[in-house]
């Protein structure tokens, strides 16, 4: 955390309710396996979905090709899902999922569903669509501690909601929280596929703001304080020289705190005379004891 940074920022907290939601990305990877993508969005395929998949060659990491040699990864910035089309099903499946993408095993029959795939949900604003995959210089698509083993045959569903964080240049950073309702087998199918479902949790996005704090408490900013409401008190009350008050609030008043303050008569009477003199040093005399000689 920045303290230094934080002292000068506050955050406030608004709930925004969007039209739009762009789903989550994820990376598949196996070594022996090669996959075909369907892309489905409220009963409706996609002809590009092919697009939204490429490839990444991880042969030459030593990280990750002891257990796979390359990943397909889904990732897209542009919304695929909708407020308007929200649809509630009561069992999720490949016909009632709002956006789901299949994956059919091209060389893998389901009478030999062995095989083994690794798995990764990730924040798809994290990579740029054009990047260039690779695990040194996109090593977003992969994290060790991340990614899931499981069987190549699964269906897992996830439902997901976004965070909106804008900084101070106005730049914006969105962050993804998802939860895992559904893992289960698709053993029983007739092919050997897997799905991939995803679900908005809700399409009320929390958006932090970031503000400068005004004023700073500083010694400068407490001093330049201080100062400003000097020359206001100045201005409004006081004025030049001892009893000569020319302020704004006197002018409109019509008071002037010099008019009321009396001369001082018989200044001359306040003297000492010799008698108060002579009464100080002479004080205790009486008490004085001598020595005789």
């Amino acid at each position: 955390m920045d303290v230094s940074r934080s002292n000068h920022v506050h955050i406030t907290i608004t709930i925004e309710n969007v039209e739009e939601l762009v789903p989550p990305a994820f990376s598949l990877c196996s070594d022996d396996i090669d996959f075909r993508y369907d892309c489905n969005t409220y009963g409706e395929n996609l002809a590009n979905c092919q697009n939204l998949v490429r490839t990444v060659n991880v042969s030459n990491d030593d990280t990750y090709n002891s257990w796979f040699t390359k990943c397909d990864v889904f990732q897209t910035t542009q919304p695929m899902l909708f407020s308007s089309q929200k649809i509630q099903p009561k069992d999720w499946s490949s016909h009632h999922s709002p956006l789901f993408i299949q994956y059919l095993f091209r060389n893998v029959s389901s009478s030999s569903p062995s095989s083994k795939v690794f798995f990764m949900l990730w924040n798809p604003y994290d990579l740029p669509n054009d990047a260039v995959l690779s695990t040194e210089t996109t090593p977003q698509i992969l994290n060790p501690y991340r990614i899931i083993n499981m069987d190549a045959m699964r269906e897992r569903v996830y439902s997901f909601y976004w965070r909106k964080h804008i900084f101070l240049n106005g730049t914006e950073k969105f962050n993804l929280d998802y939860k895992l309702e559904l893992d289960a087998s698709t053993n029983l199918s007739t092919l050997p596929i897997g799905l991939v479902h995803f679900k908005p949790a809700s399409f009320n996005m929390t958006t932090t703001r970031e503000y400068f704090c005004f004023p700073t408490f500083s010694a400068f900013t407490m001093f330049m304080v201080l100062l400003a409401v000097f020359n206001i008190y100045w201005g409004l009350f006081s004025g030049k020289g001892k009893y000569k008050t020319w302020g704004f609030a006197h002018v409109i008043t019509s008071y002037y705190p010099q008019q009321h303050i009396l001369p001082m008569e018989n200044i001359h009477a306040l003297k000492p005379t010799a008698d108060d003199v002579l009464r100080v040093y002479l004080h205790g005399l009486d008490r004085a004891e001598f020595e005789k000689k």
